[in-house]
């Protein structure tokens, strides 16, 4: 008859004398140990999914967090995209009125027009939300535009700036119109009809002569039939300007004079029977009449 291994473990305790045994047969510790090392491997199992688990309610509560973040982001930025419609709506309208009195033909039409029709008056308003990207878009197309429009409203306003300084809008001196531009009695020789190519105002001797816009003298010195003249090119407008007959000249060639600038005095140098100014315009080489009504239309424009 074949005995049985017995395994016998002593449990000894110093508070207590007698120690305790357990013997325990092969089969059964070998069944202990398989058991033992299946829990080991289950518990280790548990824990690295339950690690994982852990990491995953964290990975997701941040996801839910960053998309928190991220809604309340989409929130704001709609609105601030409806706030630039708007923003940009008002700037068409303000960029039409610029144009309607800056005199430009705009190419392109700019603003906004109101009303309502039958099929629309039913429906419900559109958030500001709706059609965000279709919106963003278009505004990128009306800042494009207004970028535009706004350069040439620049041009056109800075060209018009530089005219209205250089524009000879006034007389150069105050008196008496004794002759108009056109035919008229030569002075010296009733019998002789001559073409006046300017006016000439009375005034005392010594009377300054003030510039009617700002500009550039090309010429101060003494001509044939002018006496001492002066000769200014009103630039930006095409206009050029002469003062002759002065007694004195009070400014030099390759001068930047601005307006109501002292250009020389009344005299009576030159061709004359008096003190008197003799004043010409030209525009883009035409005689122009400072007193006809056309000439003072076109200085409008």
């Amino acid at each position: 008859m074949r005995t049985k291994r017995l395994y016998t473990f002593i449990l000894a305790n110093h508070a207590n004398a007698k120690p305790l045994r357990i013997s325990v047969s092969y089969p059964l510790l070998c069944a202990i140990g398989i058991f033992s090392f299946i829990g080991v491997i289950a518990a280790g199992t548990a824990v690295y999914h339950y690690g994982r688990m852990l990491v995953k309610v964290s990975s997701y509560n941040s996801i839910l967090a960053e998309n928190d973040t991220f809604r309340s982001e989409n929130h704001n930025y709609r609105i601030q995209t409806a706030q630039l419609g708007e923003r940009i709506d008002f700037l068409e309208t303000l960029s039409r009125k610029l144009t309607t009195l800056s005199g430009m033909n705009a190419r392109d039409r700019v603003g906004g027009e109101g009303g309502f029709s039958k099929e629309g008056y039913n429906n419900k308003p559109r958030p500001a939300s709706a059609g965000t990207l279709k919106s963003i878009d278009k505004y990128n197309k009306s800042v494009s535009m207004l970028e535009d429009q706004y350069r040439g409203l620049e041009e056109n306003l800075f060209d018009d700036l530089l005219n209205s300084v250089a524009w000879p809008r006034s007389l150069p001196l105050k008196g008496y119109i004794t002759a108009g531009v056109g035919r008229r009695r030569d002075p010296f020789d009733s019998s002789v009809i001559d073409n006046h190519s300017g006016l000439d105002i009375s005034a005392p001797y010594g009377s300054p002569v003030y510039a009617p816009a700002d500009g550039i003298v090309i010429f101060a010195g003494q001509r044939e039939g002018y006496g001492k003249l002066v000769v200014v090119d009103h630039r930006y407008s095409g206009a050029i300007t002469r003062y002759g007959h002065l007694s004195k000249i009070n400014v030099e060639v390759g001068q930047r004079i601005y307006l109501s600038d002292v250009l020389g005095y009344v005299g009576t140098t030159g061709r004359t029977t008096g003190p008197h100014l003799h004043y010409e315009i030209w525009y883009h080489g035409y005689r122009q009449n400072p007193l006809k009504p056309t000439y003072l239309t076109m200085l409008k424009k």
